[in-house]
């Protein structure tokens, strides 16, 4: 008889172990769940938010812009546009507003980068996409040149979109050509662009390796001196190219095409990455900017935006 009210106690101090350790888990299970939906709708509500500064963030690159075109004519590396904005809390820049706190702890970095300081893959055709334009091919010949690439690679990739019948509107869509890998792509990202329409080279922001695609015939080392000359006094004028030229003694062997290259841009990439939370927001704007209103009665507007990535844990 005790036996037996032994057994019993014991059978039923596991069956209420079994049914608290499945409470447990039911339990568990739940709180996961509802931390997850939780996350889900702190992270749409951060890219909500993320966004709005994004769009804050590309009207004040526009402000910035058409304020450097009133007091300027040319566009060079020592304006106002070209600073870089470092990681800033948005309660800086909002002193006088009551703002909620989760919004006055994000952090805002941004930079304006002339696109006109690479070489337009545009510039490859003509206007209308039919035919190819050869002193782009050229011009992208020498490019791939001076990066240690195979300049015939220039007339392939005109040949090639053509073939296709289809433009392409980031450098990702080179893939789609036999020429092209993922490393020949890294390689020549930092010095190309596509724009909507064809362009010239900014003497005044372009790299080395585009000076020298955009002027025949000048050195690396000619190009590396022409780069510390404009540091100090920027080119006011396309003819301020020849004269610079000359009096650093490379004019030699040196054919100025005027329809190649300028001392002032008319597009911008706007980059920005903005961390709320656990996100971190990255995103891109090409911003065209015009000395005469567009028809939106604007001096500037975004040709396109996008978001290249979200990372959140």
């Amino acid at each position: 008889m005790c036996n037996s009210s032994h057994r019993e106690r014991g059978s039923a101090t596991v069956t209420a172990l079994i049914v608290v350790g499945v409470a447990a888990v039911l339990l568990a299970g739940l709180m996961w769940r509802q931390q997850i939906q939780i996350r889900t709708l702190e992270n749409a509500r951060d890219q909500v938010q993320a966004q709005w500064l994004q769009r804050a963030a590309i009207d004040f690159a526009r402000l910035v812009l058409v304020e450097d075109q009133r007091n300027s004519q040319i566009d060079h590396l020592g304006e106002a546009w070209a600073l870089p904005l470092a990681d800033g809390k948005v309660a800086d820049f909002l002193k006088n507003t009551d703002v909620p706190d989760e919004i006055a702890a994000v952090t805002l970095q941004g930079q304006l980068i002339d696109a006109q300081s690479q070489f337009n893959l545009a510039n490859l055709w003509d206007k209308s996409f039919k035919t190819i334009n050869p002193p782009g091919v050229q011009e992208y010949g020498r490019l791939l040149d001076a990066l240690g690439l195979d300049k015939s690679l220039a007339q392939q990739t005109a040949q090639g979109v053509l073939q296709m019948d289809m433009p392409i509107y980031d450098l990702e869509g080179l893939l789609k050509l036999p020429s092209y890998s993922s490393a020949i792509l890294e390689q020549i990202r930092p010095f190309v662009t596509i724009l909507p329409i064809l362009t010239t080279v900014n003497v005044n922001t372009a790299s080395t390796e585009v000076l020298m695609a955009a002027i025949p015939g000048l050195t690396r080392s000619a190009a590396g001196a022409f780069v510390q000359q404009r540091a100090a006094t920027p080119l006011k004028s396309a003819d301020e190219i020849t004269t610079l030229l000359n009096k650093m003694g490379a004019s030699q062997g040196i054919t100025l095409d005027a329809s190649l290259v300028d001392v002032r841009s008319q597009f911008w990439l706007a980059r920005s990455e903005i961390r709320m939370g656990r996100g971190i927001f990255v995103s891109s704007a090409l911003i065209q900017r015009s000395q005469n209103p567009l028809p939106s009665g604007n001096f500037t507007q975004v040709i396109w935006s996008k978001t290249g990535k979200v990372i959140s844990d």
